[in-house]
């Protein structure tokens, strides 16, 4: 990452980078220039100007993670760009600091807290009960596997294993909540998902993700994508 960030800037026009002794600038720009940003998401792509800086630096203070930024320079004008990923429920305080040559001996920071819900699990629930419910979850990344949550602990799923057979029948389950951000079925071997865990996303925005545990206990690293759909099943 280093070295891009020196790439960028010895290849752009009108110079830039970290030469010289004055103090760098850097502000964050996106995805929004105020204070602070809620999303639902466990990511966000952060970005800005800057000049008299050839790298930057994005801390998470809230979980100690750290990464680096990617910096390049156009015709005099520079800016910049970070993904910080690992985002908790709650504040996360991030802190952007653009370093002149990589030493620490210039500096300069901007900040952002960046907000999720306390409990994002509850995000994507289906309605207060099945009698009032409208709407349902399909698994993109499954062969048609679909499942619902209601507020009152009840739900629908499909069964048979997501990763290896066509959707089952569906039948009538209860969940909890594990953790402000995983759902877990009670009781119902037979349902496709045991469990949903890293759950982002939100019924408003008409899908989640989350990382599934399915019959049998079989877990899988990846994120499914989970789309909203309309009626009952």
């Amino acid at each position: 990452m280093l070295l891009l960030a020196l790439v960028s800037v010895m290849g752009s026009c009108g110079g830039g980078g970290g030469g010289g002794d004055a103090l760098p600038s850097i502000a964050i720009l996106n995805p929004t220039a105020a204070d602070t940003y809620a999303t639902t998401a466990t990511g966000v792509r952060l970005g800005g100007s800057i000049s008299g800086a050839s790298f930057v630096h994005v801390l998470n203070t809230t979980t100690g993670i750290e990464v680096e930024g990617y910096v390049n320079y156009f015709d005099g004008q520079g800016s910049w760009f970070a993904d910080v990923y690992g985002l908790v429920p709650g504040d996360n305080f991030i802190v952007v600091t653009a370093d002149a040559d990589g030493s620490g001996a210039r500096t300069a920071s901007d900040t952002l807290t960046v907000s999720r819900p306390l409990q994002p699990a509850s995000l994507i629930l289906n309605g207060d009960d099945a009698s009032s419910a409208i709407a349902y979850w399909v698994d993109a990344n499954s062969f048609s596997h679909q499942i619902a949550l209601y507020a009152d602990g009840s739900g629908r799923s499909t069964t048979g294993n997501v990763l290896t057979e066509p959707a089952g029948v569906a039948v009538n389950m209860t969940w909890s909540y594990d953790g402000a951000e995983a759902i877990v079925v009670n009781g119902c071997p037979d349902c496709s998902y045991q469990r949903i865990g890293r759950i982002q996303g939100s019924t408003a925005e008409g899908l989640f993700y989350g990382q599934i545990e399915t019959v049998g206990g079989v877990g899988e690293t990846a994120l499914h994508v989970f789309q909203l759909s309309s009626g009952s099943f």
